[in-house]
């Protein structure tokens, strides 16, 4: 099997970290491929032109990354996702806090990289008012986080991508603006977080 990825050098995706704690990182071709291009080799699995995607040995094309990380852990065995219905339903809806954060921050991010004549500032302001209101939730959540499952992944990832993405913005000015410290005034998300990158799955790949 192979999945369709865009690999940022000192940053790694949530969808590697999942292949990593499941054992199958080396049992996947990881291809390159940059959505907004629409290379023919994406598209044609994808027609959403999106990342990450997953094709199995039968061809069959999966997305997005959600169903990407139930795929793997059907290979694996349980391991990401508690099976008891206590734990499993918390667990999953810290996945979809982390998936929703993700999608919001791309949506800012791409508004902020339009033209600033181009840009709606009451876009961008939704957008980052909804990204403070799920990381205000995370926040009041992490300290009850004695465990590990998919969702810590989902919201550990998108704080990776916040890091990078600001280290990115102080170095180059690429976009006109900095990506804020998401993390700033959040001390239970900051331990949370310390905690979490001392996992090997979360070193950088590329």
């Amino acid at each position: 099997m192979k999945i369709l990825y865009t690999p940022m050098p000192g940053l790694v995706h949530r969808v590697q970290i999942v292949a990593r704690e499941l054992g199958l990182y080396d049992k996947i071709t990881w291809e390159r491929a940059q959505p907004y291009e629409r290379p023919a080799h994406l598209t044609d699995q994808n027609p959403l032109s999106k990342v990450p995607t997953l094709i199995t040995d039968d061809g069959l094309a999966l997305f997005p990354g959600m169903v990407i990380y139930e795929y793997l852990e059907s290979l694996a065995g349980p391991t990401l996702y508690p099976s008891d219905p206590a734990a499993r339903w918390p667990a999953m809806q810290v996945l979809s806090l982390g998936e929703g954060l993700w999608d919001m921050t791309v949506q800012w991010n791409n508004e902020r990289k339009r033209p600033p004549a181009e840009q709606s500032p009451e876009q961008r302001a939704r957008y980052l008012a909804a990204i403070h209101r799920v990381i205000e939730r995370l926040e009041a959540l992490a300290p009850s986080w004695d465990d590990f499952h998919i969702g810590h992944i989902a919201v550990a990832g998108c704080f990776n991508f916040f890091d990078y993405r600001r280290g990115r913005d102080l170095a180059t000015n690429e976009f006109g603006s900095v990506m804020p410290d998401f993390s700033d005034g959040r001390p239970n998300l900051i331990r949370w977080l310390a905690d979490m990158r001392q996992r090997p799955s979360f070193a950088p790949t590329d």
